[in-house]
């Protein structure tokens, strides 16, 4: 049996939208698919078999973390789909994975995206840690390569 490579470390990514890389994110989470399970009988009576075949396949949104900083893009972005009646952009994330020289080994792209949530984390001025931006993504299509 071939020993497995050793895994990616999750803490070095770099993330693009649209081909442009958008810097500070510090969590990508959430993404997940599903593809349903139908069951039909084959076959008569007690002699019959049930058959499963792949339904549709449902993509889960993905999260994104990010501490808040001067830019307003993603916030214009998910403003443009509040105000907007059907015409709103899409855009494609890529979440590239990188190995210790920081050339990306795998990449996730997350085809026809758009934001469908946006929040900004608890301020407390009694707490040490950064204000954080968070932007939940729907998407359609999910690729990963290598």
């Amino acid at each position: 049996m071939a020993r497995e490579e050793d895994p990616f470390v999750g803490y070095d990514f770099r993330l693009e939208i649209d081909g442009v890389e958008v810097a500070g994110f510090k969590e990508v989470n959430g993404a997940e698919t599903k593809t349903a399970v139908i069951e039909y009988s084959e076959g008569e009576g007690v002699n019959g078999s049930i058959r499963k075949i792949p339904g549709r396949t449902n993509y889960t949104n993905v999260v994104l973390k990010r501490g808040v900083s001067e830019g307003l893009d993603l916030w214009e972005w998910y403003k443009e789909v509040i105000d907007s009646e059907r015409e709103y952009e899409r855009k494609e994330i890529a979440l590239h994975l990188l190995d210790d020289s920081g050339e990306p080994q795998k990449t996730y792209t997350f085809s026809e995206a758009w934001p469908c949530r946006y929040k900004i984390d608890a301020v407390d001025a009694m707490a040490d840690k950064l204000a954080i931006e968070e932007v939940e993504f729907a998407f359609e299509s999910l690729e990963i390569e290598e």
